[in-house]
């Protein structure tokens, strides 16, 4: 069915939400032309820019709950000031690690279909969806549509990036059948069991499980082969290293060459040439190229690691050398405890 045709139809359900049960919770923070004339603005790129249907938009926008709090969160998300210490016990924990395994045995057929598939390690997804949602279990308490018309209309140095999203996702709700109006996700407007942003969500998930439709939030088959897909789509080299351990009689050598940005940059005949020893049982090529990384993992002590490319893929996911560190820590654990039948 064409764009404008289903958003008319579905104006009816919208102004039920508008007006019914709901109105009374949401009224004194709607986004109206008056409080946030902004609104007036989107609405109108919103229907001549990308064709949607003007009634269907206005009561949508209109209904959409500006949240404060959104704005606090995102301009102070607690997690990535934590040192490599406190950010791992977060994610890496021993409930983590058996719901891990759990999560694991329960989806196997689908997980190793996905390696075959895509080429990616079973460990790598599942530790994703674990550091995402705790295995499916939370995946936001936030209507998406709030999240991102709060973001456009009070995010300025973003705000064009979560406006994008917003299109994405009014576009994502007529492809995939969602409900504009209670589909929920992060502040930052992650959905489902993966926390897929809106434009991520249209262009690598997949419809794993052969039902005709891509749900990441319902269900989990088709949460694993996108993961899967999202990494093999950044890069993800299959039976690839992720990182190792790097030592070096004098540490000050390490100052000049850690990674500046998230990517590997630096060639292992660079490393090599500064005294680091990287601590792999086969040695790398003199053209392989890492990223060199500094965690705390202690209040007085340091560790110095190489990522290889994968690290970085991981990355892609989370903008976060810490997140990608989680993730992978957390999966060879998963690995080790299945491997020896602790579940």
């Amino acid at each position: 069915m064409p764009l404008v045709h289903k958003m008319k139809n579905c104006v009816s359900v919208l102004r039920y939400f508008a007006f019914g049960l709901v109105f009374t919770a949401f009224c004194a923070n709607a986004v109206d032309s008056n409080v946030y004339p902004q609104s007036e603005a989107l609405i109108d790129e919103l229907v001549n820019s990308h064709g949607m249907d003007r009634e269907w938009v206005e009561v949508l926008i209109r209904d959409s709950v500006y949240q404060e709090g959104i704005i606090k969160a995102i301009t102070r998300p607690a997690e990535k000031k934590f040192p490599w210490h406190r950010y791992k016990k977060l994610f890496v924990t021993d409930s983590q690690i058996s719901h891990g395994v759990k999560f694991w045995n329960k989806n196997r057929d689908a997980i190793e279909r996905a390696e075959r598939q895509f080429g990616v390690d079973g460990s790598i997804i599942v530790a994703i969806i674990g550091v995402e949602t705790r295995y499916g279990k939370v995946t936001g308490r936030h209507r998406v549509i709030d999240s991102l018309v709060t973001l456009t209309l009070g995010y300025p140095r973003r705000s064009e990036f979560f406006k994008s999203e917003l299109v994405a996702f009014l576009h994502l709700t007529n492809e995939e059948n969602l409900d504009a109006l209670t589909t929920k996700g992060s502040y930052a407007g992650a959905m489902g069991i993966p926390q897929f942003i809106s434009s991520s969500y249209r262009h690598y998930a997949v419809d794993f499980n052969g039902n005709g439709q891509r749900d990441l939030i319902g269900e989990t088959e088709d949460a694993i082969g996108s993961v899967a897909n999202y990494l093999k789509k950044h890069g993800w080299r299959k039976n690839g290293k992720i990182y190792v351990e790097a030592a070096a009689d004098d540490e000050s050598v390490f100052q000049d060459i850690l990674a500046s940005k998230l990517n590997a940059d630096t060639t292992y005949l660079e490393i090599k040439q500064t005294g680091i020893t990287l601590q792999s049982d086969v040695e790398p090529s003199p053209d392989d190229k890492f990223g060199v990384m500094k965690f705390e993992v202690s209040p007085e002590q340091f560790s110095y690691r190489a990522g290889y490319p994968n690290f970085y893929v991981i990355t892609k996911y989370n903008r976060s050398s810490l997140y990608a560190m989680a993730v992978t820590e957390l999966a060879q654990s998963i690995a080790k405890a299945k491997g020896t039948g602790n579940d």
